[in-house]
């Protein structure tokens, strides 16, 4: 295997990290994988190691070629140039077809939670002159052969706007610990009062939103990125997972923009699992840091993409041509 570690943007702090499979003369030799890029969640303000190599590595597994992108968060976080971290590594590993075997007609994005908001944009987006001019005329260069959205952030409209992190009674919002006080959005906005219980909840629909808008936002920009609304008949095809009693990000961000792709005659597969929370990962031992994070019910989502990924790319009928009767 050949890791190569590729800085996008130095004044972003956006990396790539690619794991590349080695195409060696005993099996499989000059068959062009898939590869897939994943996106960490963690609300635009951080990364997620558990949603990040532990899920490349499955995909190597695979036979696939997995790459981790660590995009631009906090103050790097500002649309679109997120889109333009995740479009700039999808070109980037298609570049390297031909040196580093990858089927560019098979490059996947995947994404958790934000993260999925960052892949699902490039899914909606690719051939966007508005947003993407510095790929006019070779759109084909950044266009995902498919999405794979973990519990997604898609609904900007669709997010907790009365999280209980356990504040006290009495607690002030200032003094408060909750990573994601972005310094442009008011703590008032952030924080609010249950009159009922004499203490602050979370907003965490508009904390998360001020890392996309950089503060404060308006209904339409909100309305703009969230991506159910932009989904149309170039779109790419999606694979979507969601927790049914997801109480962070709502199981409507995958609904309605499964609904969307249906309108819009673009291919999906949608599974919502019965109970479990946010952030799971891969729901299994490997990734759990607690024992909410363990969900046994949904480990099967991995190995269902992986049909999906051979079933899109032709990669499975590829080796098996190959093998000699």
């Amino acid at each position: 295997m050949y890791t190569d570690i590729k800085t996008l943007f130095p004044e972003r702090n956006v990396t790539l990290t690619s794991y590349f499979l080695d195409d060696s003369p005993e099996f499989q030799h000059g068959i062009k994988r898939p590869m897939v890029i994943i996106c960490p969640g963690g609300g635009y303000a951080f990364l997620s190691d558990r949603e990040a190599d532990p899920i490349a590595m499955k995909y190597l597994a695979a036979g696939f070629h997995a790459a981790v992108l660590r995009y631009g968060i906090n103050e790097y976080a500002v649309a679109p140039g997120p889109l333009k971290d995740i479009a700039a590594a999808v070109a980037y590993v298609k570049s390297l077809s031909e040196e580093r075997c990858v089927d560019k007609d098979s490059v996947f994005v995947c994404g958790f939670s934000a993260g999925a908001h960052v892949a699902g944009q490039l899914g909606v987006f690719w051939n966007n002159n508005e947003l993407l001019p510095e790929y006019d005329g070779r759109h084909e260069d950044i266009r995902p052969a498919g999405m794979i959205l973990g519990y997604p952030v898609l609904d900007l409209h669709a997010s907790a706007t009365h999280l209980d992190i356990g504040i006290k009674p009495g607690a002030l919002p200032e003094n408060i610990d909750f990573g994601q006080k972005h310094p442009k959005m008011p703590l008032e906005e952030i924080f609010v009062m249950d009159e009922a219980e004499g203490r602050y909840f979370i907003d965490f629909e508009k904390a998360m939103n001020a890392y996309i808008f950089d503060g404060q936002y308006t209904a339409e920009q909100e309305d703009f990125y969230s991506l159910q609304n932009q989904v149309n008949g170039d779109t790419s095809e999606a694979f979507i997972w969601h927790n049914g009693d997801d109480g962070l990000i709502f199981p409507s961000n995958s609904l309605s923009f499964a609904e969307a792709m249906r309108k819009a005659g673009r291919p999906y597969e949608l599974h919502i699992y019965s109970g479990g929370g946010h952030g799971v990962s891969l729901g299994s031992l490997i990734t759990a840091n607690d024992k909410y994070q363990l969900c046994p019910h949904c480990e099967s989502w991995m190995d269902l993409s992986i049909e999906w990924i051979d079933k899109i790319s032709g990669h499975k009928d590829k080796i098996l041509a190959a093998i000699p009767q």
